[in-house]
């Protein structure tokens, strides 16, 4: 493939504490803890170029905090833009056994022209890779200047304008404005990131499945689906696949869905069918197959940090099946 330009709006530095139990309102003693720069988009990216795939991390960084940039692996890959403010920091509390508690900063707001800044360039990068994908994937930050998220029109405009394809993984008010813009080719929600955006709640496989096809109908080419312990669906127009793997072990699920998401970049593109001056055909169910997979490696890990992806678990990728129950419940918002 031609590669992946990934975008972190909000990049943070990720403190995690590993305990065997957490106490709450008492004082817990961590067995390790580990310290490094994070983010959706970025770990979407460290987890690609491990795959040996071409990508480039783009990432605001404030510009007292660049000295954080050594604190993270491959900072080769970053493509840095210095703006205002400071980096936000979230803390992770992982026990034995997986149970993860999360304290997650707000996003610190930019500047329209910072913000314009960064646009330009997530642009350059994909225009200098040729890239089949721009991955905008983590919180959205506000404009300090209007007061509302950044906003991702003319980014997303200018990528679709080069031929390259726009995956979409966030949250709330910004997932909700985008996922019918027509400005975007693939969104990744979880279960109940689904559930809020039909305003129902889902009980079975066959009602994610339908839930799917309401955002392909707005203009959604792929809804990627993070099920959790259902396993993942991949949906487009005409083809559904449903997917799964069974992890070596359950230690922190924080980061499964971003080695998901890498994992269906990596293997989403056709190459034999690949026309120059044309947008090349996704092929879902080899796409889902690696996402499973390298999402499944991801849970058995302490951290967002994966140093190999050749022990990843084999999948098993099918038909759905529209009557099975899932079995963990949505919840609206």
């Amino acid at each position: 493939m031609s590669g992946v330009v990934t975008l972190t709006p909000a990049p943070v530095l990720d403190r995690t504490y590993l305990v065997a139990a957490m106490a709450p309102g008492k004082v817990n003693r961590a067995v390790e803890v580990h310290e490094y720069m994070s983010g959706k988009g970025l770990n979407v990216a460290r987890t690609l170029h491990l795959a040996r795939t071409p990508v480039a991390a783009v990432m605001p960084i404030g510009r007292d905090d660049e000295h954080l940039l050594f604190r993270t692996p491959y900072p080769h890959i970053l493509r840095i833009m210095p703006i205002q403010g400071r980096i936000r920091v979230n803390t992770a509390v992982v026990e034995d056994g997986g149970r993860t508690t999360n304290v997650n900063q707000s996003a610190i707001p930019m500047s329209t022209a910072d913000w314009q800044r960064v646009v330009d360039l997530a642009v350059e990068q994909l225009q200098d890779m040729g890239a089949d994908w721009m991955c905008v994937s983590g919180t959205h930050p506000f404009n300090s200047d209007t007061g509302d998220y950044v906003d991702m029109t003319e980014l997303f405009e200018r990528t679709r304008a080069e031929g390259a394809r726009v995956a979409l993984d966030t949250s709330g008010k910004p997932l909700e404005r985008l996922v019918g813009s027509g400005l975007v080719n693939l969104i990744k929600p979880n279960a109940d990131e689904l559930a809020n955006l039909v305003g129902r709640n889902l009980y079975t496989v066959g009602e994610a499945l339908d839930a799917g096809r309401e955002l392909n109908a707005q203009g959604v080419e792929v809804a990627l689906v993070s099920l959790g312990a259902d396993g993942a669906l991949a949906i487009s127009g005409d083809e559904a696949y449903w997917g799964a793997a069974v992890a070596p072990r359950l230690v922190n699920t924080t980061g499964a869905g971003d080695a998901t998401l890498a994992g269906f970049l990596r293997d989403s593109i056709d190459e034999e069918t690949r026309i120059v001056g044309e947008t090349p055909a996704l092929t879902l169910e080899r796409a889902l197959t690696t996402a499973v997979s390298w999402g499944a490696l991801a849970v058995s890990l302490p951290t967002t940090l994966i140093s190999g992806i050749d022990d990843a678990p084999v999948p098993t990728v099918e038909a759905p099946d529209p009557s099975r129950p899932l079995l963990e419940a949505t919840h609206l918002v």
